[in-house]
């Protein structure tokens, strides 16, 4: 008999944070790449005239912004996902603690010393 292992992260969670980590990556190499092309504007290499074209073609967002809009992008999903799956996590922490405890109050066995009490007034 196999024992069910389980794992801290769900499968949705590791392939949403990988995708999420790549898109990321891609952010930066394009960040990278617009502040290469600022140093390079005033030279005719294939990488500027590539941001030229760029900026053309998507209303003046060259390599730099589109890096910024990418990570945004990546970040802000990455947020989502993270404040979903913590409110998930939270549900089921709060319902084990609500088991654990009508589990406690029904098994609770409670031992007393008494004394006679004397009706001396």
């Amino acid at each position: 008999m196999k024992k069910k292992i389980k794992l801290p992260l769900s499968i949705f969670e590791i392939v949403s944070y990988s995708v999420l980590l790549l898109l990321g990556i891609w952010g930066v190499v394009y960040c990278i790449l617009g502040f290469v092309c600022e140093f390079l504007s005033q030279s005719k290499s294939n990488l500027a005239l590539r941001n030229i074209a760029m900026k053309n073609n998507t209303a003046g967002m060259g390599f730099l912004y589109q890096g910024f809009l990418i990570m945004g992008i990546a970040v802000v999903a990455a947020v989502i996902i993270l404040l979903i799956t913590a409110k998930k996590a939270d549900r089921e922490f709060e319902k084990n603690q609500r088991r654990a405890a009508r589990l406690a109050k029904d098994n609770k066995v409670v031992d007393v010393q008494s004394s006679p009490v004397s009706e001396n007034n």
